[in-house]
């Protein structure tokens, strides 16, 4: 594929271009900067700068914080070597008790240490440490004093070890690490999925020679064998794919605990068995039994399973697992015990819609029986939104949790005694803000905010207010910024849309500028002042004298069960109508918006959007349509994201009255109306919604002789925009803009790197 992607790649003539743009507006460039030498404009290169959160941790009595900070850094090499960045994660202690101690940073160089917990008493931090040349394995167990000493590996799993937690005592571990098939004892008691006439899988432990010339069983174990070396892959699952790669050999997600009482050479023991996936596992206040969510079930193959339940684990008994809940047609999870041990809370969801039902919260007593009805604390009709992180505050009967709300990650508190959620931390500066990751601690809640003038800060909220721990991006404040403005609009079905609008920076009351449309993917993603992944790119085209313009069409989350469905077998007229709506409306109030300067973009399904807004209007001058799906039918069969097209449109491509809606929903299949300019995006490994439907839509327009350029990313998966190569996120960036630029007049000069 990699020749492909030099005979697609944008002409000889196109690069000399932009580098020709550059050059000639560094001098109007540098004279704008100047005009206010505080501030400068976001530029592409601000990107790597840009640090956020990864995770975050507090010990017990709310003295301390770690937190997870995530940076782009150089990678130094050879001289004639070009230059390079990587993506690296790095632990910052925080003294909570000193409002005037620094950050101070615990881990070093080349690393991507994560999921920090700090231990009760504050004095020892675990964490998670890939290693330097990772296979994919997602890292080991550490634990590093914090008074002094170096960090030492605890575990040595065969494929990683991850979500690690501490008993109340500081005493013990628990983790969860996957468990390859071949690892497990006995046989799964589920149906498996291979073909064979008798309905006997055969048994690898019939000891054959293997050959290829041999009798039947020695050319079964010769298969066996090479089918063993993946060469070749053979595929019998129905979930096979990964994000960037072929799933191969099967594993399960099992729990286990690590006594620190023992040696330095004690070893984890493994506490659940069987085939099946374990996962958000916690201690209960003793320290011995555990809480989890498990998909344990031998009616059906896992792949074929999306219902879970609650289970509690005592490693003492003989029969240790036992089922705490059940919900038929629910998927249970993220169990959270009380502080007294008495209760779970834990979050659900209905399997019967899985695209548009909520996460809602619940509260079970540990030693009821498993058919018992929970407590339910939120509700879908009354708390229109999906329950993200969720945590008991210590010593309390009030939980903590974050939900996406109409363009914001508030964090909530909710108490059994009060079912009504209560905001604590909501908007800044009478915008939505996002909180992304919290902990607690004694009285203490610190938290990662997002805003739309400081992308991410690490906070504390506790009696004495709410106050500024570490900002990540101080440079931010150097920079020439544009804030959101919000506007709300009512759809001729009676539909209300929220949407936002940036104006270029430094507009000038006598002029008109460009308008770029933004589409957010998912389609159930939720955009809004509180977001973070878009903070960089709408600030660039803001200082490239873009007016950014971005909804929440049907569909979207942080809205509530009936706006999210209400795009179901309707992914292109209803949601399309939603974001030309906002964009018509931003026109029509601000006499700076140039309807005759249009351009616009999307990533994912946003990609889809564009595809089929530019087939059916025709006043963009260009669009950018990113990583997206394009033939609905054919996504059944090419994206890991599959199951997502039969929820949305209600069914299979193979049932003739579903394949008609598919196809009529589909971008491809109206390719023929598409006039405006398109370069088609995509990377050549993602596995999400697949790379054949870019360039079935590219070639149909090739074909058709329309303007298209089609892009390949080599070795990019489907969140490549987010957290791919920091040299082709910067590519993608200023070839978006680079293509705008090439079909409408923007006088404004080119943002220029501030002198550092």
């Amino acid at each position: 594929m990699r020749h492909m992607n030099r005979s697609f790649a944008v002409h000889t003539f196109q690069f000399a271009w932009l580098t020709t743009l550059f050059a000639s507006l560094m001098t109007f460039g540098a004279a704008w900067a100047a005009e206010d030498p505080a501030r400068t404009p976001i530029v592409t290169t601000d990107l790597l700068r840009l640090r956020t959160v990864g995770d975050l941790t507090v010990d017990a009595e709310g003295r301390r914080a770690v937190v997870a900070v995530r940076s782009i850094d150089r990678e130094r090499g050879e001289e004639d070597e070009p230059e390079k960045w990587a993506a690296r994660s790095h632990l910052y202690l925080l003294e909570l008790d000193d409002e005037n101690a620094d950050p101070r940073r615990l881990t070093h160089g080349r690393r991507n240490d994560q999921s920090p917990r700090l231990s009760p008493d504050g004095k020892q931090l675990l964490f998670v440490r890939p290693d330097e040349n990772p296979d994919e394995s997602s890292g080991q167990l550490w634990l590093m004093p914090l008074d002094g000493g170096e960090a030492r590996k605890l575990t040595t799993q065969r494929h990683g070890a991850r979500d690690p937690q501490w008993s109340r005592d500081g005493t013990r571990i628990l983790f969860t690490a996957p468990v390859g098939i071949d690892d497990l004892d006995g046989a799964p008691g589920w149906p498996h999925e291979r073909s064979t006439p008798d309905g006997r899988e055969f048994d690898p432990a019939e000891k054959h020679d293997p050959h290829p010339d041999g009798t039947r069983e020695e050319v079964r174990a010769w298969l066996e064998k090479n089918a063993a070396d993946f060469d070749p892959n053979v595929i019998t699952r129905l979930t096979f794919q990964d994000e960037q790669r072929l799933r191969r050999e099967m594993r399960f997600t099992h729990i286990f605990t690590l006594d620190l009482r023992e040696d330095e050479t004690a070893t984890p023991e493994r506490i659940t068995d069987g085939f099946f996936d374990h996962f958000d596992a916690r201690f209960l206040p003793d320290g011995q039994r555990v809480v989890c969510a498990a998909k344990r079930t031998d009616e059906a193959h896992p792949d074929r399973v999306r219902e879970s339940d609650l289970w509690l684990i005592d490693p003492r008994e003989e029969d240790r697992m036992r089922r705490m809940l059940t919900l038929p047609g629910w998927r249970l999870g993220a169990p959270r015990p009380s502080h007294d041990g008495s209760v779970v809370a834990f979050l659900a969801q209905r399997q019967d819609e899985p695209a548009f039902r909520q996460n809602i919260l619940g509260l079970v007593p540990v030693n009821g029986p498993e058919d018992d009805e929970p407590v339910w604390l939120t509700e879908e009709e009354t708390f229109r939104a999906s329950i993200r992180s969720v945590e008991w505050k210590p010593r309390r009967t009030d939980l903590l949790f974050t939900a996406p709300v109409r363009g914001g990650f508030p964090l909530f508190s909710i108490s059994p005694g009060v079912l009504r959620p209560v905001a604590l931390i909501q908007d800044h500066d009478d915008l939505p803000l996002g909180v992304h990751h919290f902990a607690v601690g004694g009285e203490r809640t610190v938290y990662a905010r997002t805003t739309p003038a400081a992308p991410v800060q690490v906070r504390v909220r506790d009696e004495n207010g709410d106050r500024l721990l570490f900002d990540l991006n101080e440079w931010v404040s150097e920079r020439e910024l544009s804030l959101p403005q919000p506007g709300e609009l009512e759809r001729p079905d009676g539909t209300k849309i929220e949407y936002w609008f940036m104006e270029p920076t430094r507009r000038a009351e006598d002029e008109t500028y460009p308008v770029v449309l933004q589409i957010h993917g998912g389609p159930s993603a939720m955009w809004g002042p509180g977001e973070l992944s878009m903070w960089h790119e709408f600030q660039l085209l803001a200082s490239w004298g873009y007016g950014v313009v971005y909804a929440n069409p049907r569909g979207s989350g942080g809205y509530g069960y009936r706006f999210q469905r209400a795009n179901f077998q309707n992914w292109g007229q209803g949601p399309a109508g939603d974001v030309l709506a906002a964009l018509d409306e931003v026109i029509e109030k601000n006499a700076w918006a140039d309807p005759d300067r249009l351009v616009m973009t999307g990533g994912s399904y946003g990609g889809y959007l564009t595809a089929w807004i530019v087939a059916h209007d025709h006043r963009f001058r260009a669009a950018v349509a990113q990583r997206g799906v394009y033939h609905l039918p054919t996504f059944f069969g090419e994206g890991n994201a599959w199951r997502l097209l039969g929820w949305a449109m209600g069914g299979s491509p193979f049932d003739p009255e579903i394949r008609e809606i598919m196809e009529r929903e589909s971008p491809f299949n109206v390719a023929d109306r598409i006039e405006t300019p398109l370069l088609i995006k995509h990377g050549d490994e993602d596995l999400r919604t697949g790379v054949s439907q870019s360039e079935m839509l590219y070639r149909a327009l090739k074909e058709l002789e329309k303007p298209v350029e089609f892009v390949r990313y080599p070795g990019a998966g489907h969140d490549m925009s987010r957290g791919g190569d920091p040299k082709q996120r910067m590519d993608r960036l200023n070839r978006i803009i680079e293509f705008f630029e090439r079909h409408i007049d923007n006088p404004r000069a080119a943002p220029v790197r501030p002198e550092s």
